[in-house]
């Protein structure tokens, strides 16, 4: 199985949270390839910029890269998918909507913490 990780669910698993238990044999699974998008890391830069967050962006991508985590560009074809949903405009909810566009695009399983309306049913899961 291919997912990609919402920010949310990627910052729950980088720490150890019990909230990622209902995914952890997923998670674990040796056919599971686990992305990460640059959309999280752009989220995440802008959430510590904001002082919502206190991490080390350099840190956290070196966490993720040692857990054998793939790091999923933004291309072209993410955005043309992004136009196919709806737009809200540059704010928090761009960053879901970016993530949802690329699992359409790829396609990828979105594991997310959020609800993901814009996404197909078979390719989300909620956690």
């Amino acid at each position: 199985m291919r997912v990609l990780l919402d920010t949310n669910v990627l910052l729950r698993t980088l720490a150890g949270d019990p909230a990622v238990e209902s995914i952890r044999d997923i998670l674990l699974a040796e056919e599971t390839e686990i992305f990460i998008s640059v959309v999280s890391w752009w989220d995440i830069a802008a959430r510590i910029e904001t002082g919502r967050l206190q991490a080390d962006l350099k840190e956290l991508r070196e966490a993720a890269a040692q857990s054998g985590f793939i790091e999923l560009p933004l291309r072209g074809a993410h955005v043309v998918a992004l136009a196919g949903l709806a737009s809200p405009g540059l704010n928090a909810a761009s960053f879901a909507l970016m993530l949802a566009a690329q699992a359409e695009a790829e396609p990828l399983r979105l594991i997310s913490s959020v609800p993901q309306p814009a996404v197909r049913s078979s390719l989300y899961l909620r956690v």
